[in-house]
């Protein structure tokens, strides 16, 4: 079937078909529409179906809503122009739709079959020139859209069909409609119920500014999926790896991608500045306050050695006093520049040098009345020492205390700034009590405290206003900046709006992963780096770097801190306009390039851009590189996916294999299959497969091992695997692992050869369906100890009982059809079976009356059977009913349901129950158990008339009628041996029927004489070995020999130089030397015995007895015997010689040849004799009374005869 053409508006002025393009097909009337292979609603993935254009979320399916008609001019035999329009999608598939099982009384939506892809389908519409036409150019002009219809002429049947394809709600379905030539058929649905598709050509163009974007699903559906491009003017001579083809790839999902935190905050350059300043200015007060101390000690030791003079100041009379008076000037300097001038109560630097101070002034003001040393007890020194160290221990104080609060103050916010993940509401640990306290020290307090408070506050002083520093200002500083202001948090570029420039939002993009790439142990990503490949020009490369998961499931990522999130997020865009080509623009994001000289240390602002191959240095290499869309650069190179290249596979023809799909979502059931429950077009997976069932099992069908394209289909169902021949390569060959060129790793196992051709049904051959009943069990998956048996039930239903006694007997008849399976090599039978109950004969029924349940009737029904394996378990079967051709797995089937009855069910229902056959022998030979023995045979009605043998014949003799004085009952007994019994699928049981030629030798390989047929011996003037036109019957000398599995008889025929060698297995001991006793019904213990079939025919032969002479003739003409056991000994038969002497009975008379110059005496019935005489002639006739007679001859056995 195919659908085509242009709406009628659209075609109002005729359209061009551009025959290299693609279009998506349409229903008339609803541009949205897409005809699609799959997506059907009976999930089958082969259906035809109508889907919305808006609803094609991924590339494959967006690739399978493309079709390339073809138009082709026919001429019909009338001379009249037509044209045939043909659809293939993307896929190679062909729109040629399956016209199995439809039928011109579906005339209902519901009851019509739906549409679905056959190789062997209906896929040409013809049309006439009012729809196409082509010029002589070739231009192909579409004039409007036709009904997707088409015409089928059966020739064999002289009827014409017309098939259309009707749409309901999406569905697509199949009618038919029968006629003539002369009266052409028209599909004509009710317009109510559905109606015939009218398509039109849509162009694949018309969104060409919107490209179709690729998903992570398009890419790597699964975890494990990679895939590779190849561009087509790629890197050389290259200083930068184009990591795009040197690597596989994986599109990877993240449910958030954050940017890393940035920010604009002064903190550090505040903590920088203040910890300068009050490092110098500690570093000056330290240095003073040292510098006075030497000279304040250099006045106190001149002091308490030398002595002061009378009525003079202790200040006055040191000889330092110029020295210390400047290091004293260099402290008040230092105080008043850097310290606090204001006292507090809990102290500041300044204070205790305040202090210092006027204790060393009152020790220098000190007047000495009298001349005198100063004591070293003097109190105001040890007033000053006392005020000195109060100021050493202060400022070691106040300066640790400054340190330690720079550390902490500086450590909560590092924890704060290196977090490449800030949360909007996210903030430095200030509100812990550590973060409160340290917090604090950058401001007042009232009490004042060991940081701010110490500090200058920058007011002008007497000694340097010049350079008086305002500390202050700068802690108050960094208690301002130590804070969330200014810090801009992480925002998800797949959803957030950017507030300015700090991120484009990157809706739909994705990051890409380098397979087996790992940086720290962690995943490599790609991203666009701010190193340049040309840095005059400012073009950016690409490098691999890893991104950080900020949630436990890794759903949710940031950059590395100072990494713009942007340059990670990638995405793979389509142009319809070249989507035929698979080729694909990379879509992503580059940094603005920065004014001359600045770098991008301060920040990147992204703008969108693709990946291009950039021509440098006078075309002498070409590097990787962004630009954006409107760069020359992005038109020096097609992207397209890498074809998968690799080992092709050792496929053949004819293998057999079980294939199971690797990817993540198939993991619990992983293997591909087919099933009844899901019908014979459409793969499942499963969780097991089995050597036994050929509907989980592929076989290759074509192998072009040049291009490494390969199709396998169901063995059992008519299902190709791919949709048409497909790439494969090996991964792992060890492992069996393959990849096909859509991405799918498969495992591909052999399956055993269980060189059987009815692999997975059950058969039964005609040997067992004479021999074997069977009854019917059934047995449950959830208890499958519990066996039941089928039996009738009341009014005649089938149900089921776990009483074996009343099961039903079952035969199998040739009701049922022998048919292959997809692969040809196996096959199926269906059977047709009658049941005996009591007297009667019945047979299943489920007419339409019945409902679901099954019945038994005494009519005759064509109801059939198979058995279908479900599992490798030999006694578990699906039970389907009334199977159509090959269609295994759509028939319905056998089930029981919780009342206990049986009954058919919906091809698509999960029944939970196995069937089986239980076989019993019904013999029709007689199975000689105790074989090998002696026997006597004898025919029915007259025991005492016996086989044995008679120089080279087998005949039939009475000891009271013998003429020869020897004779006695041992002669008659003879020896049976097994000769093909105990074999499959045997029921006749063959067996060799001996004579001793040494009493002493009768063991199995000893040579004896052998019964033979005479079939393939040739008459000569000496010995006739027919009777009546029928074969003749005797004794050869021959013994079994080793061959095989000791199943030859080498056999010396009468007269032969050489040996026979007849192989008894090969012949399945059907041969002229071996004989069945087969049963006879009416008479209880007599057989007939059963001899090879006569040449060139099939009819069994048997033997029979005429005049005293065993041949073989029809069923009719059967002799029945008696086989009876005797515990005599057999007499022996050194020779057994071909007789010169013939004895023919004729009308009135006896006809000897051969007996010139020997006695001969002929008796009737009672003894009386009729003649006695002595030939004269080697062929003389003897008038004898009509009846039967004993001839005896002189030197022979006498035999009987029948005159006429």
């Amino acid at each position: 079937m195919v659908a085509g053409g242009l709406s009628s508006t659209a075609m109002a002025a005729g359209k061009i078909l551009d025959t290299t393009k693609y279009y998506h097909v349409a229903l008339s009337g609803d541009a949205n529409s897409r005809v699609i292979i799959g997506h059907s609603e009976d999930g089958k993935r082969d259906s035809v179906a109508i889907v919305k254009a808006d609803d094609i979320k991924l590339y494959e399916d967006f690739n399978a809503t493309l079709w390339k008609p073809t138009v082709e001019q026919k001429v019909n035999a009338a001379g009249g122009v037509y044209y045939e329009i043909k659809l293939v999608n993307k896929e190679g598939q062909e729109l040629s739709v399956s016209k199995k099982d439809v039928k011109a009384s579906q005339t209902s939506f519901y009851k019509a079959q739906y549409a679905y892809i056959a190789s062997d389908g209906i896929g040409a519409m013809t049309v006439n020139s009012d729809v196409v036409s082509i010029d002589e150019d070739g231009v192909i002009t579409f004039a409007k859209g036709p009904d997707a219809r088409t015409n089928f002429y059966d020739a064999t049947a002289g009827k014409m069909y017309q098939y259309a394809l009707v749409v309901k709600d999406g569905a697509v379905k199949v009618m038919m409609a029968e006629g003539t030539p002369t009266d052409v058929p028209e599909v004509s649905p009710n317009a109510a119920d559905c109606k015939v598709m009218s398509l039109y050509l849509v162009d694949a163009t018309a969104n060409a500014s919107k490209p179709y974007s690729l998903t992570v699903a398009d890419l790597s559906a699964d975890v494990n999926d990679s895939f590779e491009l190849t561009f087509s003017n790629d890197v050389k001579n290259n200083a930068f790896e184009n990591p795009f083809t040197a690597n596989k790839l994986r599109a990877v999902k993240f449910d958030e991608i954050y940017t890393s935190a940035t920010s604009t905050s002064s903190f550090k350059a505040d903590l920088a500045a203040a910890k300068k300043m009050t490092d110098k200015a500690f570093t000056e007060l330290e240095a003073a306050i040292k510098a006075c101390e030497g000279e304040i000690k250099t006045a106190i030791d001149y002091a308490q050695n030398n002595g002061v003079p009378a009525s003079t100041k202790l200040g006055a009379a040191i000889p330092n006093a110029i020295d210390l008076a400047g290091a004293i000037a260099d402290l008040d300097r230092a105080k008043q520049l850097y310290f606090n001038p204001t006292s507090t109560t809990n102290g500041t630097v300044q204070d205790s040098l305040n202090a210092a101070n006027a204790k060393l002034k009152a020790l220098a003001d000190t007047t000495f009345t009298a001349a005198g040393k100063l004591p070293k007890t003097s109190k105001l020194l040890a007033e000053y020492n006392a005020s000195a160290a109060q100021v050493k221990s202060m400022v070691a104080k106040v300066k640790k205390a400054t340190n330690q609060a720079y550390f902490d103050v500086d450590s909560i916010m590092n924890d704060y700034m290196v977090k490449p993940y800030l949360a909007a509401d996210e903030k430095p640990k200030f509100d812990t009590e550590k973060g409160t306290v340290v917090k604090a020290l950058f401001a007042t307090a009232t009490d004042g405290n060991l940081l701010f408070d110490q500090f200058q506050t920058g007011a002008a002083t007497t000694i340097d206003a010049t350079n008086s520093v305002n500390i202050q200002a700068l802690l108050t500083a960094i208690h301002t900046s130590a804070s969330e202001t200014n810090f801009v948090t992480s925002k998800n570029i797949l959803s957030d709006d950017p507030s300015a420039s700090e991120f484009l939002k990157a809706e739909n993009h994705y990051a890409i992963a380098i397979v087996d790439s790992f940086i720290d142990d962690k995943q490599a990503y790609l991203c666009v780096d701010t190193n340049y490949v040309a840095e005059k020009e400012q073009y950016f490369t690409f490098r691999a770097d890893t991104l950080h998961a900020i949630d436990a499931a890794g759903k949710k990522v940031v950059p590395a801190l100072g990494q713009h999130a942007n340059m990670f997020a990638f995405q793979l865009t389509v142009d319809p306009e070249l989507i035929a080509g698979d080729e694909v623009t990379i879509k992503t994001f580059m940094p603005t390039a920065t004014a001359a000289g600045k770098w991008y240390s301060e920040g990147i602002t992204p703008k969108a851009a693709q990946v291009v191959i950039r021509t440098l240095a006078s075309n002498s290499h070409r590097e990787v590189s962004v630009a954006t869309s409107d760069d020359p650069a992005t038109k020096n190179t097609t992207i397209t996916f890498k074809q998968i290249e690799g080992p092709k596979p050792a496929f053949e023809v004819g293998d057999v294999y079980f294939i199971k799909s690797l990817k993540k979502a198939d993991a619990r059931k992983p293997y591909q299959v087919m099933t009844s429950t899901t019908g014979d077009n459409t793969i499942v997976g499963a969780a097991a497969v089995y050597n036994n069932v050929p509907a989980t099992q592929w076989i290759v069908t074509a192998a072009n091992k040049l291009e490494g394209t390969y199709q396998l289909a169901n063995r059992d169902a008519n299902k190709d695997f791919f949709g048409s021949a497909t790439k494969i390569i090996v991964k792992d060959a060890e492992n069996n692992i393959y990849v096909t060129a859509g991405k799918d790793t498969l495992e591909i196992t052999a399956v055993p050869d269980m060189k059987d051709e009815y692999l997975g049904y059950k058969h039964i051959n005609d040997a067992d369906k004479d021999h074997l009943t069977f009854k019917l069990t059934a047995t449950n998956f959830v208890n499958p100890e519990a066996k039941y048996y089928l039996t009738m039930g009341k009014d005649s239903s089938v149900v089921a009982t776990a009483d074996a006694d009343k099961a039903l007997e079952l035969k199998a008849k040739n009701g049922g059809s022998l048919v292959e399976l997809n692969d040809a090599n196996l096959s199926a039978a269906s059977y047709g079976f009658e049941m005996y109950l009591g007297e009667d004969t019945l047979y299943f029924r489920n007419g339409d009356a019945d409902g679901n349940d099954l019945m038994l009737t005494k009519l005759e029904t064509e109801d059939v059977m198979k058995l279908r394996r479900v599992n490798d378990n030999a006694s578990q079967y699906e039970l389907l009913w009334n199977v159509e051709d090959n269609g295994n797995l759509e028939s319905e089937k056998i089930a029981v349901d919780q009342n206990g009855n049986v009954v058919v069910v919906a091809p698509t229902e999960i029944t939970n129950w196995a069937f089986n056959l239980e076989s019993a022998v019904t013999e029709s030979y007689l199975n000689v158990t105790d074989a090998p023995k002696n026997v006597t045979i004898s025919l029915m009605g007259d025991e005492a008339s016996k086989v044995t043998a008679v120089k080279p014949f087998a005949v039939i003799k009475r000891t009271g009628l013998e003429l020869k004085a020897a004779a006695t009952d041992n002669d008659f007994v003879l020896g049976l041996d097994t000769a093909y019994v105990n074999r499959p699928n045997n029921y006749r049981y063959a067996y060799y029927i001996t004579k001793p030629v040494d009493t002493a030798k009768v063991g199995s390989f000893d040579t004896k004489a052998y019964m033979v047929s005479y079939a393939d011996s040739t008459s000569n003037e000496t010995v006739k070995y027919t009777q009546d036109g029928l074969t003749r019957i005797g004794f050869v000398h021959a013994n079994r020999v080793e061959f095989g599995n000791n199943d030859s008889l080498a056999i010396a025929k009468p007269k032969a130089v050489t040996k026979d060698t007849i192989n008894i297995a090969d012949k399945k001991g059907i041969t002229n030397a071996t004989w069945a006793f087969a049963i006879d019904e009416d008479n209880e213990g007599y057989y007939r015995i059963e001899s090879i079939p006569a040449a060139n025919t099939t009819a069994k032969t048997y033997v029979s007895y005429l005049n005293g002479v065993l041949v073989l003739g029809n069923k009719g003409q059967a002799q029945l015997f008696a086989i009876n056991d005797t515990d005599m000994k057999p007499t022996g038969n050194e020779v057994i010689s071909t007789s010169d002497v013939t004895v023919i009975a004729a009308e009135g008379s006896v006809q000897i040849i051969g007996a010139a110059g020997k006695k001969v005496v002929i008796t009737n019935i009672l003894g009386q004799t009729v003649a006695n005489t002595v030939l004269s002639s080697d062929n003389a006739t003897i008038a004898a009374p009509a009846g039967v007679v004993v001839v005896a001859i002189e030197g022979e056995e006498a035999v009987k005869a029948i005159v006429k």
